[in-house]
């Protein structure tokens, strides 16, 4: 009986969601009968949950709560699906039922996810209250046994109810008649490709010699009676000719510096804001001057102060406003520069050259086909390769017809099959069936570059549309975004961690020009997405992004992530209309500073929408001067960047309470890191500015898990803290910007686990104290050091000769600049066995005899370019 009421109620389930799925593909207004969905990597996402389940923490929480049971059916029942995921994820392309049904599949695991990471919260938190018998009697309060009863019993009702809902969908896989496959749930990287290969590597400005050469012209020609003032020069063009990379390569050329006193770049995009142009201008022309508090007359003051009296050129990039009025009120603030100021606008508008120009647009044509070729096959072969496959000569023909004579298609098409000598591969690409989807070329292209990355970095790459178009990444806290996402799988090899499996990543995308404008500063290395690839990106992430600016205020129920280009529509205009949108959200970057009367009060109650919040990002400055208390309500909370925010001043103390932040990025204004910075025992990325005199002990010295800290732009700190030899996985270290430091603690020659080394631009600090002893009968001291750079540091006389001799097995490159005071090598540095990089730049007491005298053989040391570290 009870057999058959299962079959009944089986047989009910699977009829409601057969309805449910007849009314998306029926209905009028289905959205996939208007654009399909993107992929929904429900098997990234199971196998995240897998591991989840497999966590410590997790089965921990099993054992000590009594929830063994239904924390196995949930793991049986995502094995079963599991298994039949990576044919699903093939089909779903030519499916539409396939795709929704994987759609349906992920919000469940979702929402899985959620509850995973709920228990792993609880189960730190109470780690932290056993552990630190400081803790304030309220935590422990909450953690009594009264509490823990309910915790466990919502906690079993919520899993009852996802495993339920997963054999709702399980149900209906038979219909589908998908294969099961073994998965195999190791994570291998891919075969990391060659990184000295990125978007810059291929000149976008192949064939355009005489494009650049006639704007050159136009910019540097004597101004004549009755030209306009200013001069404006649209750039017009469709999407991926190089119209930006035309643009900067004019403004970047010797004769056009020259010619003007100021030169500016501001990227405008879609939202045409005329406060938001004025403060980037403004931006651009002070090297960052931060203007966000200023009103509008302030701004427009501030404008007519710099350009005043000034011959500049302007580029103002991207733009799309084809609203003349706001033109208009913009126009008369630029006029205040010199006579002979000019500006290139960059459009892929008529109408907007049409209503900003005061010459001629020039009109960019597409790239000649022998130069598309030419510049197809430098992307695509090897040195000396493309004449020992001619067969693939051919292909390649055929692939640049299909690219329409569009650069950016010729260049990611060719980065693509870059090395692969596989004909087969060569005309899938020919053959895909993206060619005969809408579009100029362009955008089939890149839909092919897109639909040839391995699953993994898809999911990354769509990641970055969350941020706004333009924006500068920096590849350490992108990769930190990615992880607070969990979309770094860790590797099978033991000797990589999270952080190191995310550069890959990153090197990954750059070598397959999903970045451009790469710059390597050995500290880290930061880009920018291509307009058109951010296009992309969002397209295919848009059921989850939702993007709130001036012009749009809405968040669907699917929406995972937010931007915000415009705080005070979201706070006035979408938090108000859809109050029930927002539980789901697991990331909002607010992209330009926050505004209005009651900004304080509305962020409190925004944060007390999102519950399940990741990753919190301000990228500008805010009205208030403090995170409200209800921060530390986001115990999902992993990521929390402020680095630009020169307002915020406190971190409240329920801060203390994030027990799964992994990355804490700070501004400027901060004016101390309370010393409960200890209880955030999950984290790995730390990036200090403060106020403070002194970092005091008990604090950060107790981070056991910090793989990175960055102190920078202290310029009251005088002493670290004397506990770094808590700091048992630290991996980098950088103190940058810290005039006031004098010496560095004696705790750091603990630091054994430390790899790279940055010093820079601390004027007082003296480097002979890291790592020296004076009781010989301490044992040499043991370092991992690979790189070591040291830059700026004037009053250092001589070199830490311990930290060398104990990283005489693992140093690799050795950076020393500006350094006047230096008169000598250590002898020891004839020892380091492994160095291959030295680089000694404007230290003129450091002759060439002192380093040949130490009588190392330098025959085998490769010196490295200049670095700055701008």
């Amino acid at each position: 009986m009870i057999k058959k009421t299962q079959r009944l109620l089986l047989s009910t389930q699977k009829a409601e969601l057969h309805s449910y799925l007849n009314h998306f593909f029926l209905s009028n207004t289905s959205p996939l009968t208007q654009k399909k969905m993107a992929e929904a990597f429900a098997a990234e996402i199971a196998k995240s949950l897998l591991g989840k389940l497999g966590s410590f923490a997790v089965q921990e929480f099993r054992l000590a709560w009594g929830l063994e049971d239904d924390l196995a059916r949930l793991e049986e029942r995502l094995k079963a699906i599991n298994v039949v995921l990576s044919d699903a994820e093939k089909q779903q392309s030519k499916n539409d039922r396939i795709r929704l049904w994987l759609h349906m599949l992920r919000e469940v695991l979702y929402d899985a996810e959620d509850v995973l990471d709920e228990i792993e919260c609880e189960t730190l938190q109470r780690r932290v209250v056993k552990t630190k018998g400081s803790t304030s009697r309220k935590v422990q309060h909450f953690f009594t046994s009264s509490n823990m009863i309910p915790f466990r019993l919502r906690m079993g009702h919520k899993i009852k109810k996802i495993i339920e809902r997963l054999n709702d969908i399980s149900a209906l896989k038979s219909d589908y008649n998908l294969s099961e496959q073994t998965i195999d749930c190791s994570h291998v990287l891919h075969e990391e490709t060659e990184m000295n290969r990125s978007f810059e590597s291929f000149s976008g400005l192949i064939g355009r010699d005489k494009d650049r050469e006639r704007i050159i012209n136009l910019l540097i020609a004597p101004i004549k009676v009755g030209d306009a003032h200013p001069l404006v020069l649209p750039i017009v063009g469709m999407g991926g000719l190089g119209k930006t990379s035309l643009a900067k390569s004019v403004c970047d050329a010797e004769n056009v510096k020259s010619h003007f006193d100021l030169k500016m770049r501001v990227c405008v995009s879609d939202d045409f804001s005329l406060k938001q142009v004025i403060q980037k201008i403004i931006k651009s022309a002070t090297t960052g001057e931060r203007c966000a508090d200023l009103d509008g007359v302030e701004l427009e003051k501030k404008l007519e102060e710099i350009l005043n009296g000034r011959k500049y050129l302007l580029l103002l990039d991207d733009v799309w406003n084809e609203d003349a009025e706001k033109w208009l009120l913009l126009k008369p603030l630029l006029s205040k520069g010199a006579d002979g100021s000019k500006i290139i606008v960059t459009t892929r508008s008529q109408r907007v050259a049409e209503i900003m120009g005061t010459v001629a647009a020039y009109n960019l044509s597409l790239l000649g086909q022998e130069d598309c070729l030419s510049l197809f096959y430098k992307c695509a072969f090897k040195e000396g390769q493309m004449e020992l496959h001619p067969n693939l000569v051919g292909i390649g023909k055929e692939i640049v017809e299909k690219c329409k004579q569009v650069p950016l298609a010729v260049i990611n098409l060719g980065t693509q099959l870059y090395g692969k000598t596989d004909e087969t591969e060569w005309k899938s690409v020919r053959d895909s069936e993206k060619w005969e989807e809408e579009g100029d070329g362009i955008l089939p292209a890149l839909k092919i570059s897109y639909q040839r990355l391995p699953t993994h970095l898809k999911r990354c790459f769509l990641y970055c549309s969350v941020f706004p178009k333009d924006y500068d990444f920096v590849d350490l806290s992108l990769v930190q975004f990615w992880m607070a996402h969990g979309l770094i799988l860790q590797s099978s090899n033991p000797n990589e961690n999270l952080e190191d499996v995310g550069l890959r990543y990153v090197r990954e995308l750059i070598s397959r020009c999903f970045f451009q404008d790469y710059e390597d500063v050995i500290v880290g290395a930061t880009f920018k997405m291509h307009d058109l690839m951010h296009d992309l990106a969002s397209s295919l992430a848009q059921n989850e992004i939702s993007i709130i600016s001036s012009q749009n205020h809405q968040i669907s129920k699917t929406t995972r992530h937010l931007t915000v280009l415009d705080s005070d529509s979201f706070f006035h205009k979408t938090l108000p209309k859809s109050p029930n949108n927002f539980h789901q959200v697991r990331s909002i970057v607010f992209a330009d500073s926050i505004v209005g009367p009651t900004c304080t009060t509305d962020f409190e109650k925004c944060l007390l929408e999102f519950k399940h919040l990741r990753s919190l990002e301000l990228m500008d400055d805010s009205e208030f001067e403090a995170f409200p208390e209800r921060i530390g309500a986001l115990k999902h909370l992993r990521y929390l960047y402020f680095l630009n925010n020169t307002t915020i001043k406190r971190l409240p103390k329920s801060i203390f309470k994030l027990q799964n932040l992994q990355a804490l990025v700070t501004g400027e204004g901060l004016e101390e890191l309370p010393k409960d910075v200890r209880h955030m025992i999950s984290l790995r990325f730390l990036c200090l500015s403060t106020q403070q005199k002194r970092l005091p002990e008990g604090g950060i010295g107790c981070l056991e898990c910090l793989q990175t800290l960055f102190i920078g732009d202290c310029e009251n700190l005088e002493n670290l803290c004397e506990d770094m030899q808590g700091l048992k996985s630290l991996r980098k270290l950088v103190i940058s910007g810290c005039d006031s430091l004098i010496s560095l603690p004696r705790s750091i020659k603990c630091l054994t686990t430390l790899e790279e080394l940055f010093i820079s631009n601390c004027k007082k600090l003296d480097l002979m104290t890291i790592g020296e002893e004076k009781e010989k009968k301490i044992q040499p001291l043991s370092f991992s050091l690979r790189i070591v750079l040291f830059m700026a540091v004037p009053a250092t006389i001589a070199l830490p000769e311990q930290l060398l001799k104990g990283s005489a097995e693992s140093l690799q490159t050795f950076i020393i600049e500006g350094c006047p005071n230096i008169e000598e090598m250590p002898e020891c540095i004839s020892n380091l066995k492994k160095l291959q990089n030295l680089e000694i730049i404007d230290c003129p007491r450091l002759s060439e005899r002192c380093i040949r005298g130490t009588g190392k053989d330098w025959s085998k040391i490769k010196h490295i370019p200049k670095i700055l570290l701008g």
